[in-house]
Order: C-alpha cells, then structure tokens, then sequence
C-alpha cells in the first residue's frame, strides 16, 4: 500500500501545547503569509456616556429653572409690593441654585469632553453651564450694586 500520510496539523512541540513555533518555519497545512503579525487593539471603552448625559440633564434643568425665574418674576414683584426685600431674597436664592447648578454642569462637561464620552452632550453642558454661570454672576453682580446705590 502506499505510505501513511501525515495528518494536516502539526504534532504538539515537546514543551508543551502553549508554546509558539519560532516564525520562519512554515507549519504543515497551513498557508504562510510574509504580513506582520501585530498584538491586538485597545478595547474600546464600556462607558455608556453617564457622565456627558448627566452633564446635558443638570443644563437643561439649570435652564429651565431660569425661565421659570424670568417668568415668575413679574409675579413675584406685584405679590411682594410691600415688602422690598422679599424679591431680593428669592432673587438671591435664585442665583446661588444656578450658579451652583451651572458650574456643576460646566465642570462635568468639561470632564466627559475630555473622555470622549457623548461630546455632543458634553458640549452642550460646557455652553449652557458656562453661560449660565457668566449670567448669574454678573446679574448679581448689578443687582449687588444697585442695592448698595440706592
């Protein structure tokens, strides 16, 4: 008869099954390419984007609440016409909740931002936190002075 073939994988290496051949010898059964062989790619982070979506929601709610202030505003002042110091109060009130509420959604997005976590998202936060900390402060800041003036 004709002579036993041999089988189309190699025969294990006499130190153990884990061990890689030494490239340059060819493996029975197997093609051979002359490309070269690189380690695999980082893994894509698992972050599911949390912290730009939380940074989008704390600047939607800080907007919201400052239309909501605008709004109210008219009725806040003709329901505390006696009383001078009530508006201020709620004024005051108002602007410590977005300035704390702003800064909060300005520094989250600036960290998403930075780990690529929904940038989008994340950049909308910078922009709506951002200017409602600039607005605040600086509505304080004339309603201060003009409460020392007069």
């Amino acid at each position: 008869m004709s002579e036993p073939q041999q089988p189309p994988y190699a025969a294990p290496s006499p130190s153990g099954p884990s061990a890689q051949p030494a490239s340059g010898y060819p493996q029975p059964g197997y093609p051979q390419h002359d490309y070269p062989q690189h380690g695999y790619a980082a893994a894509p982070s698992a972050s599911s984007g949390g912290l730009g979506r939380t940074a989008f929601i704390i600047a939607i709610v800080t907007a919201v609440l400052g239309l909501l202030f605008v709004l109210a505003s008219p009725l806040i002042i003709t329901g505390t016409i006696g009383d001078r110091y009530a508006y201020q109060f709620f004024s005051l009130g108002r602007s410590v909740l977005g300035i704390a509420l702003g800064a909060t959604a300005l520094i989250l997005g600036v960290i998403a931002a930075r780990r690529g976590s929904r940038p989008v998202l994340a950049g909308i936060a910078i922009g709506v936190g951002g200017v409602e900390v600039i607005g605040t402060v600086g509505s304080l800041a004339s309603s201060s002075l003009y409460s020392l003036l007069y």
